[in-house]
């Protein structure tokens, strides 16, 4: 997967053009760091887990790691459409305090959970919708697919990608769609579909 400062600084704003299933998600992925930064707030602020329902804290979610991780890639995204390095520099930042690793070009709309960040590898051209549900140690970048073609993933709104998956060339993961753990997801998967297994095959 190719995630270096060299294709960052070359990507920048114009990275992953395209259509398909995905196209609306660039579009709703392109909210400023700001106001992405207040739904990831919002969005790391409800449960998810039965057993707790209910929203937790401002101070308490501002001191978790899954949040720091999501300030961190917004930080790095302004600063690097303005200053390269700097956004590089954040970039790095977020990888050694967190774990994750996503590029400061990446495109990742606003309601960001990155439930467990260490190990979530995101690539510079890849474009996430609103409200997306990430776990440890996930991948999501470029790979050259079987007809030569290179790209990166476009993921559309409220996807969930579980723990170890691999979401890597360009395919388009549509909205509501759901990775399971450690699936490696090499074609598209339609709006409200789940992609398990090893290639992934859909499931109703």
């Amino acid at each position: 997967m190719t995630n270096d400062t060299a294709r960052e600084t070359a990507a920048g704003a114009g990275a992953g053009a395209g259509a398909g299933a995905g196209a609306g998600a660039r579009s709703r992925a392109g909210a400023t760091a700001p106001l992405g930064l207040f739904a990831d707030l919002a969005a790391n602020r409800t449960s998810d887990d039965p057993r707790r329902p209910g929203t937790a804290g401002v101070l308490p979610t501002l001191l978790t790691l899954r949040f720091a991780a999501a300030f961190l890639y917004r930080a790095s995204a302004r600063a690097g459409h303005v200053v390269p390095v700097l956004g590089s520099v954040l970039k790095q930042l977020n990888h050694l305090v967190t774990g994750a690793d996503i590029a400061w070009s990446a495109r990742i709309g606003p309601g960001l959970v990155l439930w467990h960040p260490t190990g979530v590898v995101i690539g510079s051209g890849v474009v996430i919708g609103r409200d997306a549900r990430v776990q440890q140690g996930i991948t999501l970048g470029a790979a050259r697919s079987r007809s030569g073609e290179d790209g990166d993933p476009v993921l559309g709104d409220d996807v969930y990608v579980g723990a170890g998956a691999r979401v890597l060339g360009p395919v388009r993961v549509g909205d509501r769609a759901r990775i399971g753990a450690n699936a490696v997801v090499l074609a598209d998967v339609p709006d409200d579909a789940s992609a398990v297994g090893v290639p992934a095959r859909i499931i109703p």
